[in-house]
């Protein structure tokens, strides 16, 4: 997948130098168990990984699975940002890793928001199922065609553009009538918002709805030269009904989530964005896992192309994420799409937008995080702009 950028959009960037990717020097120590030997009774915290797999957090050594996975994958980055990751749901106590514990799990069924005829002038909380999902997921990486069903808050943005398919950029419904995007997807051809679509070239699978916009608000501080305040919020014309395809996300509006770090998680993307560079854009959704750095990481590498243009363009206001090994992975979904993370335990597993899609560097370019608008810096303005609905 990869982020399509609209004509409006001005940053254009350029392959970045090489940086010293992450090690797994930290994990390496304790690769002695054999591929043979049996696994060990969990007996560790319960915990979810960043696939979200249940599992147990126990010492590295004692997880066959991941152990073995490390011998084989020891120069591979992108597990080494899963291991991290792993080591962060345990608490980065020693070489604690959520160990997956083989269990078979049963999904609940989604809840589905109640619909109404009232026009929302307020974010829904978990209680009224936002983030709730069909989905279990157990992919690390790999932009893979999502389940049907498995966002229903994934939107597309639909343009009046006869020069080719009207979808050029992605968006993520947030209430029944509200959808954020990213501002540089803000023309004035754009017309009206896809919910519900799993495969374009198909009208058969899947029931979408496509609902005109009413009007539009790109947040004031939008500059297109550095990129900051890349947000917008879309007004629908009318209430969208809620179903198992079509629900809200959760937005982190909660003091806790207003503040906590997301800095070696594995968040998930998606979209309907080109497969590889310069090639055709994807038919049928995909998604993938890439992890989060510390936005110092985006500064060293964007000033050495000289894109760093001010010092408020990588502040708290953005999230830098990608994965610097490079090729497929580096593919992410459409710009103004989602950055989504799970939150909660068994059974109450929601799914939050922590970033939206906003600009990178090519596609599947090595050590060329992408970067994504922090809907936790902006939570202020985007419960004001929900507040005010005509």
């Amino acid at each position: 997948m990869k982020w399509m950028c609209c004509a409006s959009a001005v940053i254009t960037l350029l392959p970045l130098v090489l940086l010293p990717p992450p090690t797994v020097a930290q994990f390496n120590q304790r690769r002695q168990v054999t591929s043979s030997e049996p696994l060990v009774e969990q007996r560790g915290l319960s915990c979810r990984g960043p696939d979200t797999k249940p599992g147990n957090c126990v010492e590295l050594k004692e997880c066959a699975s991941l152990l073995n996975q490390l011998r084989v994958k020891q120069r591979d980055e992108t597990f080494a940002n899963f291991l991290r990751a792993s080591r962060l749901t345990c608490g980065n106590q020693g070489t604690q890793v959520c160990c997956p514990n083989g269990l078979t799990v049963t999904t609940p069924s989604p809840i589905i928001p109640k619909n109404t005829n009232e026009i929302p002038r307020r974010l829904p909380n978990v209680e009224e199922g936002c983030g709730s999902t069909l989905g279990y997921y157990k992919k690390i990486v790999g932009g893979e065609v999502s389940r049907k069903g498995a966002w229903p808050w994934i939107a597309l943005l639909g343009y009046d553009d006869p020069s080719g398919s009207p979808f050029k950029c992605g968006g993520t419904l947030i209430t029944a009538r509200h959808v954020i995007t990213a501002a540089h997807c803000i023309r004035d051809d754009l017309q009206f918002v896809r919910l519900g679509e799993h495969d374009l070239s198909t009208d058969t699978e899947t029931p979408h709805v496509d609902i005109n916009i009413a009007r539009y608000v790109s947040h004031p501080e939008y500059n297109r030269k550095n990129g900051r305040s890349d947000m917008a919020i879309l007004y629908l014309e009318r209430n969208v009904e809620f179903n198992s395809k079509i629900a809200p996300i959760c937005l982190p509006h909660t003091p806790s989530l207003r503040q906590k770090s997301y800095v070696g998680y594995m968040p998930f993307v998606a979209g309907w964005g080109k497969t590889m560079e310069g090639g055709e854009s994807a038919t049928v959704l995909n998604e993938l896992q890439i992890p989060i750095y510390e936005n110092g990481v985006c500064i060293q590498s964007y000033a050495k192309e000289k894109r760093y243009f001010s010092a408020d363009q990588f502040d708290s206001a953005v999230l830098c994420a990608g994965v610097l090994s490079g090729g497929k992975d580096t593919c992410q979904g459409d710009s103004g799409g989602p950055l989504m993370v799970p939150e909660g335990g068994t059974p109450g597993l929601r799914f939050y937008l922590i970033g939206v899609v906003s600009y990178g560097i090519g596609c599947a370019r090595p050590n060329v995080p992408g970067v994504y608008s922090s809907t936790q810096y902006f939570m202020d303005w985007i419960i004001a702009q929900v507040q005010q609905t005509p």
